[in-house]
C-alpha cells in the first residue's frame, strides 16, 4: 500500500515539471524570434542609410573632383605659364629696342638738323663777311644801295617810285636792285618773303632797261605760274611804275589772248603763262633777238 502511495504522489509532480519546461522553451522560443525580429529591423534600417550616406559621399567626392577640375582649369599649367612668360618677356624686350631705335634715330634727327644748321649759319656768315667786303668798294655791281637816288635811276621812274609810296629800297631791294640794274647785265636770283618788295625790285629791273621804240619791240619777258600773278604784276606793279612813260606798250600772255597767224607782236614788255608764253615762242611771235630782261617770277612754283 505504501508502495502505491509513492507511486501515486510522484505523477503530479513529474507533470509539473514539463510543463515548466515548455513554457521556458516556449519562453526561448519567444526571445529567439522577438531577438530576430529585432536584429532584421536593425539590418533594415542600415541597408536603408547605406545608400543615403553612399550618395552623400559620392556626391561629396563629386563635388570635391569639380573643384580641384575647376581650380585646375583657372590656373595654367607649369607649361603655359612658362609660354606666357616667355612671350610677355619677348614683347617687353621688343618694344624696349623699338623705344630705343626711336630715340637714337630722333637723335640722329636732331643732330643732323643741328649740323646743318650750324653749316648754314656759318655759310652765311661767310658769305656775309664777303659781301661786306666787296660791298665796300662802290664799283662792284655788289654795293648795296640804302636810297633811291644811289641807283641813279631816270627822272621819271624815280618820281613814279616815291608817288607809290616807296622811301627808301626794302632789304631784298637794297641788295638785288645794284645787280639788276649792273652794266654789263648780269643773271641775279632773289630769295625773300611775301610782300617784301621782289616784284618791285624785277618790275623796276625791266622798266630800266626798256627803250621806247615804234614799231614795238618785245624787250622784257616775265613768265609767271598763275594767270591771277600776271594781271596782280601788270595792274599793281607795272602800270603804276611805268606813269611817266608815255608809248610803253605792254601785252599779257594768258588763255584766252588771241594773235592773228603771220601778225607781229606789237609790245615792249610781255607777261604771262608758261603754256601761252610757250605756244607764242612756239609760233614765232615773240621775237626773242630783242629781249633784254627775262624773269622766272616764283621760279620755285613752276
Amino acid at each position: 500500500m505504501s508502495t502505491d502511495d509513492s507511486t501515486s504522489n510522484d505523477i503530479p509532480k513529474a507533470t509539473g515539471d514539463k510543463r515548466s519546461e515548455d513554457m521556458n522553451a516556449a519562453r526561448s522560443e519567444a526571445h529567439k524570434v522577438l531577438a530576430k525580429v529585432a536584429l532584421s529591423e536593425e539590418k533594415r534600417g542600415s541597408s536603408a542609410d547605406l545608400p543615403q550616406k553612399e550618395k552623400d559621399e559620392a556626391q561629396k567626392e563629386a563635388e570635391e573632383t569639380s573643384a580641384v577640375a575647376s581650380a585646375d582649369t583657372s590656373k595654367p599649367s607649369a607649361e603655359d605659364q612658362e609660354k606666357a612668360d616667355d612671350k610677355a618677356a619677348a614683347d617687353a624686350k621688343a618694344k624696349k629696342e623699338k623705344e630705343l631705335a626711336d630715340k637714337k634715330k630722333e637723335s640722329s634727327e636732331e643732330l643732323t638738323k643741328r649740323l646743318q644748321k650750324l653749316a648754314l649759319d656759318r655759310q652765311k656768315e661767310s658769305t656775309s663777311e664777303r659781301l661786306k667786303v666787296v660791298q665796300s668798294d662802290h664799283n662792284s655791281h655788289l654795293s648795296s644801295a640804302k636810297t633811291f637816288q644811289e641807283l641813279k635811276l631816270p627822272d621819271h621812274l624815280l618820281k613814279a617810285i616815291f608817288e607809290m609810296g616807296f622811301d627808301r629800297p626794302s632789304a631784298i631791294q637794297e641788295e638785288a636792285l645794284p645787280r639788276i640794274l649792273a652794266n654789263p647785265p648780269r643773271n641775279v636770283i632773289g630769295q625773300a618773303q611775301s610782300g617784301s618788295g621782289k616784284t618791285a625790285a624785277f618790275v623796276l629791273g625791266m622798266l630800266y632797261r626798256i627803250q621806247i621804240d615804234n614799231p614795238a619791240t618785245c624787250q622784257a619777258l616775265c613768265v609767271t605760274p598763275t594767270r591771277e600773278l600776271a594781271v596782280q604784276i601788270f595792274q599793281k606793279a607795272l602800270t603804276p611804275m611805268a606813269a611817266h612813260m608815255p608809248g610803253l606798250k605792254v601785252r599779257l600772255a594768258l588763255a584766252g589772248e588771241q594773235i592773228e597767224r603771220g601778225a607781229k607782236l606789237d609790245a615792249h614788255i610781255v607777261i604771262g603763262t608758261p603754256g601761252k608764253v610757250v605756244d607764242w615762242l612756239k609760233r614765232r611771235i615773240i621775237d626773242t633777238r630783242k629781249i633784254k630782261v627775262f624773269v622766272l617770277d616764283e621760279a620755285d612754283n613752276m
